[in-house]
């Protein structure tokens, strides 16, 4: 019967009879290597030189050299610790196992740093610049909503007010036009690529929940106004405004944009002597182009219905919407305090430090514990609502020591309620939650 073929052939270094036994060690065949090397390339040839330098790291001569002399030791070592050296019936009995040794390369030389980061790089900058070219899919993509067709109609509006720089015809009046509308004034186009999350936190104000995207500022203040969306998919157009000097309450202004720009004119705008006329000009102007395209000023019809689906308040006061069946009260169920004693509860934790107070935070939230296990065992029962509202009211109490407890009831209720966009905003936000006024990306 043929043996096989040892792939050390007649150079092998095994002195175990068994291993002659039962292999077979002709010597080594070099007309295959020879026949090889007539029709390809040599090694040391200029073009096979040149194509082994662009696709490989470049090494220094002396690492070359150290890699060469990379080669078996000249007395193997005994392993010790091999089950099947110490087995007589074995092939391998008392064979020796020989031990490589691989010169240090440092990593200033080549590697994968230096191979990959370049490429990784200039992905990043590829797949930024194509986001840049779709204003919708680079809104979508950063900041993980679609717009409503107010968003584009009121952009046209400035559009036909000034071709060049339509994103300030607002700014002589106090008010900028931020966040997804620096998408369209190609503002990002030329700017630093940043983390997923840096996107996440534009002009996202201290009280901002994730239902909340800033679209207008006034400037140099805490008053800004955005859309509300109860589910990240919603794109019912829906305004509200917050002014984060003030603290976490919303007010819903209107049911489009153009609403939010109007209140602002008739309630917030610094009126003077010599923008009196400016202003009495833009209502009028903005009046006329929704008017051509049937868009409803101070419409109240969208706001009505989702009055209807509140389910309840919550410290902002523009209350949460949530799926709920009304005959089985399947969805909801109320806190286990109510907002004043929640709210009084809260309060001790102010001026805790929890990482210098361990014991005071533990001893107050003794209190609070009862409530949050309550609102998980709602969860248990398929009422979701209840965790979301306890989250957004440690949320809007602002005690930065509460980010640990409100995180999972977040991410619980926004997980069941197939909200997930919102817990990445929400992780992003506690991560850096700033008491600023210029939260703009652009200027980082």
């Amino acid at each position: 019967m043929d043996k096989p073929d040892c792939k050390y052939g007649a150079s092998c270094y095994q002195k175990n009879p068994a291993h002659k036994e039962k292999f077979r060690h002709p010597p080594k065949d070099n007309s295959k290597d020879q026949e090889l090397d007539n029709t390809s390339p040599r090694k040391d040839s200029p073009a096979s030189s040149s194509k082994r330098r662009s696709n490989s790291p470049d090494l220094s001569d002396s690492v070359i050299e150290e890699i060469k002399k990379c080669k078996r030791p000249p007395t193997p070592e005994k392993d010790h610790n091999s089950k099947e050296e110490r087995d007589k019936n074995h092939e391998y009995y008392g064979m020796t196992r020989q031990r490589y040794t691989l010169p240090e390369v440092p990593m200033d030389v080549g590697l994968m740093s230096d191979i990959y980061d370049p490429q990784i790089e200039f992905s990043k900058k590829a797949e930024y610049k194509e986001l840049c070219e779709n204003s919708k899919m680079f809104i979508k993509h950063k900041f993980l909503v679609d717009m409503p067709d107010c968003f584009d109609s009121l952009w046209k509006f400035c559009e036909s007010k000034d071709t060049e720089k339509p994103a300030e015809i607002f700014e002589k009046l106090g008010l900028q036009l931020v966040g997804p509308f620096d998408v369209l004034a190609k503002k990002f186009d030329e700017a630093k690529i940043h983390e997923p999350g840096d996107y996440l936190r534009h002009w996202r104000f201290y009280f901002d929940p994730p239902e909340f995207q800033t679209v207008l500022v006034k400037k140099k203040s805490g008053l800004h106004y955005g859309y509300w969306r109860d589910s990240p998919d919603d794109i019912s157009g829906l305004v509200a405004v917050n002014d984060a000097s003030k603290g976490c309450e919303f007010r819903m202004v209107g049911q489009n944009v153009f609403d939010a720009v109007m209140h602002y004119l008739e309630h917030e705008v610094t009126v003077t002597p010599f923008n009196k006329s400016q202003i009495t000009f833009m209502k009028k102007s903005l009046e006329e182009w929704c008017k051509e395209r049937s868009i409803e000023l101070k419409g109240s019809d969208k706001l009505k219905t989702r009055e209807k689906a509140v389910v309840c308040k919550t410290f902002h006061k523009i209350g949460i919407v949530v799926p709920f069946d009304r005959k089985t009260e399947l969805g909801y169920r109320q806190l286990l305090e109510s907002d004043a004693n929640l709210k009084k509860i809260l309060a001790k934790f102010d001026g805790i430090d929890k990482r210098n107070d361990k014991s005071g935070f533990d001893t107050v939230m003794s209190e609070l514990q009862p409530i949050v296990t309550a609102a998980f065992i709602a969860v248990d029962e398929c009422d979701f609502g209840t965790a979301l509202e306890l989250a957004v009211d440690l949320f809007c109490h602002g005690t930065i020591s509460l980010h640990d407890v409100m995180k999972p009831l977040f991410v619980t209720a926004y997980s069941m309620l197939k909200r997930p966009q919102y817990i990445a905003i929400m992780k992003s936000h506690l991560e850096n939650r700033r008491k600023e006024i210029n939260l703009d990306l652009l200027t980082k």
